[in-house]
């Protein structure tokens, strides 16, 4: 039997209200595609769009994140970042890497947002849900 070679990658997106509270999770897995982001875009926005007058956090897990596969996946990237800087109250990144670590801290100094970076989910939720 032929040895199949799985390439997994992809974001998975989950989104609940509590509230007057959104709670929008990113999982980023594998390498990153231009497909990928063309899938988790629409509903990220859609989201956004029926939150209005809410407090929406965010939570972004890097914890399997690979890279990107195409220049063209880093500008999606890129593109939806910018274009949604100040649209969460909350941001928590989870990740494994000290570049992560330093571009989480930066990305703090462009948004309104209470931004933090975190190598453990459960504090990252913690932290998140405080006050809530």
């Amino acid at each position: 039997m032929a040895k199949v070679t799985v390439k997994e990658h992809g974001m998975g997106v989950s989104i609940r209200r509590e509230g007057k509270r959104v709670f929008i999770e990113i999982d980023m897995i594998g390498k990153l595609t231009h497909e990928d982001y063309m899938v988790m875009i629409p509903m990220v926005e859609k989201a956004l769009k029926e939150a209005k007058g809410l407090e929406v956090d965010l939570l972004v897990d890097m914890s399997a994140f690979k890279g990107w596969d195409e220049l063209k996946a880093i500008i999606d990237d890129a593109k939806f970042g910018f274009k949604h800087i100040n649209d969460f109250d909350k941001l928590a990144v989870v990740g494994k890497k000290k570049w992560e670590e330093i571009a989480t801290k930066t990305w703090s100094l462009f948004t309104k947002a209470k931004v933090k970076f975190f190598k453990d989910r459960a504090k990252a939720l913690a932290w998140l849900l405080k006050d809530a």
